[in-house]
């Protein structure tokens, strides 16, 4: 059995084809920060690894779960996933289910610095997109344009070949243009 049926078993998901493709033929991990590989902002994660980056806690439980973020989420959608979040006497079990309900379905890709990350969506109809997330001030979900993983991975290799991403920290690969 190879590494990624065994992740597919054990978490109860099946991987995004264009991941698979990505995981397969190009590469996973490297000897960057956190041993990523090449890729936007710090690079990609080593498959299988920082898996709890968003979900802290029974991974196995949630990874499998239907994502519930989407890329026209509103303002009043947001505040409504995450407002459970500010209550003051909030357990440490209630805590776990809305991070879990919050990020699941949802396999963190990478480090951007700080708390931002960017993530694949396992789950639901908007399976195979990647999407850039703040994990500090829980701010609303910021879906890539690209549709699926290689797009935007694509992306980042052009930009990066053009010169538009040549800096000396890590570059906006794959956040909406406002």
């Amino acid at each position: 059995m190879s590494q990624i049926d065994a992740f597919e078993h054990y978490y109860g998901v099946q991987l995004p084809e264009c991941y698979k493709s990505f995981l397969l033929h190009i590469g996973s991990g490297g000897r960057s920060y956190l041993n990523s590989g090449d890729g936007p902002f710090f690079g990609i994660y080593p498959f299988g690894e920082n898996l709890d980056d968003l979900i802290h806690n029974n991974v196995e439980k949630h990874l499998k779960k239907e994502c519930t973020l989407h890329p026209h989420i509103t303002e009043t959608q947001w505040d409504e996933l995450t407002n459970p979040f500010y209550e003051e006497d909030i357990s440490d079990e209630d805590y776990e289910e809305l991070n879990g309900t919050l990020y699941g379905g949802i396999l963190p890709l990478g480090s951007q610095g700080c708390s931002f990350i960017h993530a694949l969506v396992l789950n639901g109809p908007y399976r195979g997109m990647v999407v850039n997330l703040d994990r500090g001030e829980l701010s609303s979900p910021q879906f890539s344009k690209d549709q699926n993983f290689l797009d935007w991975y694509e992306r980042w290799l052009d930009e990066i070949i053009s010169g538009k991403l040549i800096t000396t920290s890590p570059s906006w690969v794959g956040y909406p243009k406002k």
